[in-house]
């Protein structure tokens, strides 16, 4: 009889909801109470560009809270170690498997080449643009690399061996495309990369297609909680200022409108050998 029998844990548990985003979008709002006309249009292009990535992280999150597959979800976990640092949409840890979520709420299309390039395709018609973007496979791959060195320090010498040797089966990357009405074009794409991007109504399925492996033994309830604890535990405060350009912006903007500023002289009724000096606003 196995260990399942014990097991209680049945549906989703979210551990951390809240992310950087919404503070950075908090900061922005403030910013646009003080900032000349210049740096506004910056600052909403930017707002614009945040409430998108906070949309499709909800999206994300509805889809995992609504799976009713027993994990435990983090959302927006930062780590830290040895001088390396990961900021990760969303890390779940499922009975089989840890997932990173990379969340991608891109406008426009989005094609994957032979070499695994991502290129975003906008426009219509006749018109179109073509950009190039940093591949969120790479990103990831560089998130579960801070992650196997974190986890390998809590091993034993007899144990880490095997931890090693079973990484790539017990963590796994995923990039989920949170903008519905984009289309995803990746036929040309090597098959380990198309096995790691997915929409985000394809998720679910994608996650129990991923846990039906056999070949990886089930965690229990306890080791579950135990894994979670040890992210949760090691999350801190992203320290990165997002906001800061926009007071350098802002800083800039005040000493050009003061050089900019127009003199004008006039001699005193008093003494007409000294020039009296003002400043006039610019109009």
């Amino acid at each position: 009889m196995g260990l399942g029998i014990f097991n209680k844990l049945s549906a989703p548990i979210v551990l951390k909801e809240d992310s950087n985003a919404e503070e950075q979008l908090r900061q922005m709002e403030y910013y646009l109470l003080v900032a000349p006309e210049a740096t506004k249009q910056v600052i909403e292009r930017d707002k614009q560009f945040v409430k998108y990535g906070i949309a499709g992280e909800n999206a994300i999150m509805y889809e995992l809270k609504n799976s009713h597959i027993p994990m435990y979800i983090i959302h927006d976990l930062y780590l830290e170690h040895n001088g390396c640092t990961a900021q990760i949409d969303f890390l779940i840890i499922t009975r089989k498997v840890t997932i990173l979520i990379e969340s991608k709420n891109l406008y426009g299309n989005i094609f994957v080449d032979s070499n695994g390039n991502f290129i975003r395709r906008t426009g219509n018609g006749k018109t179109f643009r073509q950009e190039g973007m940093y591949s969120p496979i790479t990103q990831n791959e560089r998130h579960l690399a801070l992650i196997k060195e974190m986890r390998k320090g809590t091993k034993n010498f007899l144990t880490r061996g095997l931890f090693e040797n079973n990484f790539d089966n017990n963590y796994r990357s995923l990039i989920v495309m949170a903008n519905t009405k984009s289309i995803i074009d990746y036929r040309y794409a090597p098959k380990d990369i198309k096995d790691k991007i997915v929409r985000a109504d394809g998720l679910v399925r994608k996650i129990n297609e991923i846990c039906s492996d056999n070949n990886i033994s089930e965690m229990s309830d306890k080791q579950m909680k135990k894994l979670a604890d040890f992210f949760m535990a090691h999350h801190t405060l992203n320290k990165k200022n997002y906001t800061a350009k926009y007071q350098n912006m802002i800083n800039q903007e005040t000493a050009k409108e003061t050089t900019d500023k127009p003199v004008s002289c006039s001699f005193a009724k008093d003494n007409a050998s000294i020039p009296q000096c003002v400043i006039q606003p610019f109009r």
